[in-house]
C-alpha cells in the first residue's frame, strides 16, 4: 500500500546551458506544492565545467542532489544515471524525468499526477508539453514504428549521410536545402496527425518529460533501453512497455513548458545539428531493429 505522501523524484539531464538547468530546479522549487519531493541533477560531462558549479550553486538545499558524469553518456544512459539513484537511494514511488529545458508552470501537478494514478493507474505517464511558441508536443506519435518503417529509416538515413557528407566536402553545407526541407515538413506532417486535447492510452509519450510509476519503478533497473545515444528513445521504450503489457497513458490535465533541445541547439550550427541528427537517428534504428529480432526470436523459441 502506498505512503500518504508518495516520495516524488524530478531527475534532469544537465549538459551545458546551466541557465536552462538552473530554470528547470528553481520552477520545481518554486512552483511545485508538495512536501515530500527531491531533484536529482546528471551532469553528463559538461564540458564548460557547469555540472559542479551548480552543485555549488544549490548546496543549501538537501532536497537537491547532483550526479557528475565522468563522460557524456548520452540522453538514454545519462538519464538513467538519475533513475538508479533515485530508485535505489531515495527510493522514489514516483520518477518524473525531465529534459534540463522544461519549466515546472502548475502548482498542483503533483496533486493531480497522484489522482490520476488513483483513478487510472498506469507505468508510464506523459503531461502536455507546451512550447513558448504555444505547439503541443505530446503525445509524440499515436502508433509506434513497425519494422518495415525502422528498414526504412536505416535506408534513408543512409542516403541522407551521404548527401550530408559531401556538402560537407564540397564546402556547400548551407545550400542546397532539398532534403533538409524534406524532412521538416514530414515532421511536421506526423505531429499534424496527433490527438492532443484528450486522454490517450498506448501512445507513445515524447521524451522530455516521462513520469514513472510505482509499478514501473518495481519491475524495472533502468529508465530507457542503454544501447543508444540520442534519438528514438520514446519509441523503443513503447515497443519494450507494450512487450511487457504495462499501460502508458497521456494526460492533458497535467503539463510543462518546454523550450526543445537547447542543448543541441548551443552545440551545433544548422548543419552540425542535422549531421549528429541523421548519424544518431540511423544507429538508433539499428538498435531498435536488433531489439526487435531479440523479442520475435524470444516469441518463437516460446
Amino acid at each position: 500500500m502506498m505512503n500518504h505522501f508518495p516520495k516524488i523524484v524530478f531527475t534532469i539531464l544537465h549538459y551545458c546551458v546551466p541557465q536552462e538547468t538552473a530554470a528547470c530546479i528553481e520552477s520545481i522549487l518554486s512552483t511545485v506544492a508538495y512536501e515530500n519531493y527531491d531533484i536529482v541533477v546528471v551532469d553528463n560531462a559538461s564540458p564548460d565545467s557547469s555540472g559542479p558549479l551548480l552543485r555549488d550553486k544549490y548546496a543549501a538545499f538537501s532536497n537537491v542532489h547532483f550526479l557528475l558524469n565522468e563522460t557524456n553518456e548520452g540522453f538514454a544512459r545519462g538519464n538513467n544515471a538519475g533513475y538508479r539513484y533515485a530508485r535505489e537511494q531515495l527510493k522514489a514511488d514516483f520518477l518524473v524525468m525531465l529534459n534540463n529545458d522544461c519549466i515546472m508552470t502548475q502548482k498542483d501537478f503533483i496533486r493531480k499526477l497522484l489522482q490520476i494514478y488513483g483513478r487510472t493507474p498506469f507505468h508510464l505517464l506523459g503531461p502536455d508539453i507546451i512550447t513558448p511558441g504555444g505547439e503541443h508536443r505530446n503525445p509524440h506519435r499515436m502508433t509506434n514504428f513497425s519494422r518495415r518503417d525502422i528498414n526504412r529509416i536505416i535506408r534513408n538515413r543512409t542516403m541522407i549521410l551521404l548527401y550530408l557528407r559531401l556538402k560537407r566536402l564540397l564546402h556547400i553545407e548551407n545550400k542546397i536545402l532539398l532534403i533538409e526541407k524534406w524532412d521538416e515538413q514530414r515532421s511536421r506532417k506526423e505531429r499534424g496527425a496527433v490527438i492532443r486535447n484528450l486522454p490517450q492510452q498506448n501512445v507513445v509519450l515524447q521524451g522530455s518529460c516521462l513520469i514513472f510509476s510505482p509499478d514501473y519503478l518495481r519491475q524495472e533497473k533502468e529508465a530507457l533501453c542503454p544501447d543508444t545515444f540520442m534519438w528514438l528513445e520514446e519509441e523503443i521504450l513503447f515497443y519494450m512497455c507494450m512487450q511487457k503489457d504495462y499501460v502508458i497513458r497521456y494526460s492533458p490535465e497535467i503539463r510543462i513548458l518546454h523550450s526543445e533541445e537547447a542543448s543541441t541547439k548551443r552545440s551545433w550550427d544548422s548543419f552540425g545539428r542535422y549531421l549528429f541528427f541523421s548519424e544518431q537517428l540511423r544507429n538508433s534504428a539499428v538498435v531498435f531493429r536488433n531489439i526487435m529480432d531479440c523479442c520475435e526470436s524470444g516469441e518463437k523459441r516460446r
